[in-house]
């Protein structure tokens, strides 16, 4: 993995994304990371196990269908 920067902001409604030196693995460690303490963060505040994994995976599927959504925008799927 390379040394990367990820910088996620929320200003007027909208989410910001500034990122240097990232590929696919290092973005799909930081989305790890900030699964685990998003969902460790629940736990802690009393939210079942089931209930975190549940709402996290209903989370990922929303975001799957924002980026079909997106593409279908963009003129389709590339092959």
């Amino acid at each position: 993995m390379n040394e990367c920067k990820l910088i996620l902001e929320i200003k007027n409604d909208e989410v910001l994304v500034r990122s240097e030196n990232t590929d696919m693995t290092e973005l799909a460690v930081m989305c790890g990371a900030i699964e685990q303490i998003m969902g460790l963060a629940a736990f802690r505040r009393g939210v079942s196990l089931d209930d975190i994994k549940s709402n996290m995976l209903d989370i990922h599927l929303e975001a799957m269908q924002t980026l079909t959504e997106q593409i279908i925008r963009e003129g389709g799927e590339k092959k």
